[in-house]
């Protein structure tokens, strides 16, 4: 077990400590190098990063099938659903003769990791880490990912933010993560020396706390941006509400949500830099990135990535201890699409929409993406931009919007326009809409199986 392995068990004990303790600790241990803090595996990664996407796509092909077949064969001989279910399809390993053929394996879908969760992970390999995450009708997935893909994951990020710049440890402002306000000292930031990030309370950007908070972000002097885009767009609109001076950043990194056109154009015009979206998930399959309204370019020695249906189908490389085999995410990709040459293997594709769950559901079961919702939103709503989409029947949608300057019969004649008369809009003003206790936004919460309404 690595340093980061052992210590990252124990960040609840670490993160208890006072400020003072933790600034010592945490700066002692940050300037430790990465290969030492997380082992070799995060060597390895950087060489293989590096060594990928500097090759020829031969190569990048060849790699590719070697490291499919690895996961095939682990799995066969390894996971006893995997054994089963190829068994039952007819095939094996040895039915892999060419990329193309990952189409012969069955797809492995949410339902069947929590109907086997049992028999679809081993630890026999390596310490099996348990994850969860959101999925289809808002019930958590649990997953098993080996201990080792933290590292993995370490070397991807910090390879994908230098593409604007970043460099490990460089001052970043986190508006993302754990909460960190304690109302009783009136404190609603915390500073984080091994990653150098000053995190600001997401859930207190909209209250009257935001001129404090901002200035001890200012004396912190960030070079970097770091959060999910509701936070940064909270950010800006309350330095423009207070009448604030904006922060002389050098780039900003978005990650966890999905980002809609019109916000990342805002983000890019108010501070004139380059804006990073990174494109990731809990299952630790995918991982791509975007600057400002470029495509998405995937990091193909991640794993292996698809488009069926305009959805994105995930093979895990370096996993053993629970491989995911024609995964489908829930992620669905928009626009054009650059596939290597003579196979479905996804390299670039414009848009990547978030899960399929969030789409809206018309009375006669078309699908409307909300991204298709957002791109209209700003016409409607001229004294917010914070709201939630909620359905639980065909064609009947509420919709709350955060404030109460808000002209309800537009909105809803808007609304019905955009989905041409398919759903009945129920607009509703509150006071504010909650996020995630990780300060997330919420924009869909659909009940419809989206899933099944797609395959009929």
């Amino acid at each position: 077990m690595t340093t980061e392995e052992l210590l990252h068990q124990y960040r609840s004990v670490y993160y208890s400590f006072p400020q003072s303790l933790k600034t010592f600790l945490g700066t002692l241990y940050g300037s430790i190098p990465l290969s030492v803090r997380f082992g070799k595996h995060y060597d390895i990664h950087t060489k293989v990063i590096h060594k990928f996407e500097n090759s020829s796509e031969q190569f990048k092909l060849d790699f590719m099938y070697n490291k499919t077949l690895e996961t095939l064969l682990f799995a066969e001989k390894n996971i006893p659903y995997y054994k089963n279910i190829f068994n039952a399809y007819g095939v094996s390993s040895d039915s892999y003769k060419s990329l193309d053929d990952i189409k012969l394996f069955p797809v492995l879908t949410k339902n069947d990791i929590k109907k086997n969760i049992d028999n679809i992970y081993t630890d026999k390999f390596e310490r099996a880490v348990s994850y969860y995450s959101g999925g289809s009708l808002s019930t958590p997935t649990k997953y098993f990912l080996p201990n080792s893909s933290r590292a993995k994951e370490k070397a991807y990020n910090n390879y994908i933010f230098s593409k604007i710049g970043y460099k490990y440890r460089d001052r970043t402002l986190l508006l993302k993560g754990r909460d960190v306000a304690d109302l009783e000292k009136n404190i609603f930031w915390e500073y984080e020396p091994i990653d150098n990030y000053f995190l600001l309370s997401n859930n207190y950007l909209s209250s009257c706390k935001f001129p404090l908070m901002y200035q001890k972000a200012q004396e912190f002097k960030p070079k970097y941006i770091f959060g999910y885009p509701s936070a940064v767009l909270s950010f800006i609109k309350q330095l423009k509400f207070n009448n604030l001076q904006k922060l002389d950043i050098q780039g900003i990194i978005l990650a966890s949500e999905t980002v809609y056109p019109d916000e990342l154009q805002m983000m890019q015009e108010y501070f004139e830099v380059d804006v990073l979206t990174h494109y990731g998930h809990t299952e630790r399959n995918a991982i791509a990135y975007r600057i400002n309204n470029k495509k998405y370019d995937f990091l193909n020695s991640y794993g292996l990535v698809r488009v069926n249906d305009y959805e994105l189908i995930t093979t895990t490389f370096d996993n053993f201890v629970m491989p995911f085999i024609n995964y489908k995410s829930g992620d669905s990709v928009s626009g054009d699409a650059v596939y290597y040459d003579n196979t479905d293997i996804l390299s670039r594709v414009d848009n990547i929409e978030g899960r399929t769950q969030d789409f809206l559901v018309t009375e006669d079961e078309r699908l409307i993406s909300i991204t298709t919702m957002c791109g209209g939103q700003h016409l409607l709503l001229e004294s917010t931009d914070v709201i939630q989409y909620i359905q639980n029947e065909k064609g009947q949608v509420t919709v709350l919007v955060e404030g109460q300057n808000v002209n309800k019969k537009k909105v809803k004649e808007g609304m019905q326009k955009l989905v041409k008369n398919g759903i009945d809009f129920h607009i509703k003003t509150v006071e504010k809409i909650e996020k995630t206790h990780r300060g997330k936004r919420v924009i869909c919460k659909q009940s419809l199986d989206i899933e099944k309404i797609r395959t009929k």
